[in-house]
């Protein structure tokens, strides 16, 4: 199975530290952001993409082209225009269901490995808050994005008809962009797609979620 991990974002809400260490390589304990995710991949994934652009060849060097006798490719996103137009740089790879994630949270490996049985999937976790958060039916299957208290993890199985999909443009602080989730929530009359609920999970894109983050490990 394919992996394909979106590590191009400037992490503009870590700087200064992302002026001169792309996001996916800040340390977390002894090791980068980006080797944590990559030690939880499934033991099915046997081909890595990852997504670039920021301090690219930073990550380039320190992952390298083999990761655990698995090939990695890295592929540049030239506009950063949004995680699910950063999907549409890797297409021409890909085949298939294949595992998305984004560089910039930590996962357990037993929800991964939870979330690649389904040919459409996508990782949630219940918060304190309500945000925009993904909805789901009595069977646990994804119905769409609206108020409540599931946060979206930025972690999905995907099939190749999601290219099919009109990507969805979202405002993000002054700038537009194409959202991955909000793209999928457009297809659920199509796939069903199974909500997997996070055993564990923490974002690191801020300041504060990285100083807790590092109590984590």
């Amino acid at each position: 199975m394919q992996a394909v991990i979106l590590a191009a974002g400037k992490g503009a809400r870590l700087r200064p530290l992302t002026d001169t260490v792309p996001k996916p390589l800040i340390l977390i304990g002894q090791k980068p952001l980006l080797l944590h995710v990559l030690e939880v991949l499934p033991d099915a994934i046997d081909e890595i993409f990852i997504v670039v652009n920021h301090l690219q060849q930073q990550i380039i060097e320190t992952i390298g082209p083999v990761w655990k006798n698995i090939p990695v490719t890295y592929i540049f996103q030239e506009s950063l225009d949004g995680t699910a137009g950063a999907l549409t740089h890797v297409k021409e790879h890909l085949s298939n269901s294949f595992l998305v994630l984004n560089a910039d949270n930590l996962y357990a490996k037993a929800d991964l490995e939870q979330l690649i049985d389904h040919k459409w999937s996508i990782l949630v976790s219940p918060l304190n808050h309500t945000l925009k958060a993904a909805a789901q039916d009595q069977e646990q299957r994804f119905t769409g994005l609206g108020p409540g208290n599931l946060a979206v993890c930025g972690a999905y199985v995907l099939g190749m008809d999601f290219f099919n999909a009109p990507l969805v443009e979202i405002q993000v602080q002054t700038h537009h962009e194409f959202g991955l989730p909000q793209t999928l929530a457009t297809t659920t009359d199509q796939h069903t797609i199974h909500t997997i609920h996070a055993t564990f999970w923490h974002q690191v894109g801020t300041h504060e979620e990285l100083d807790r983050a590092r109590l984590l490990v």
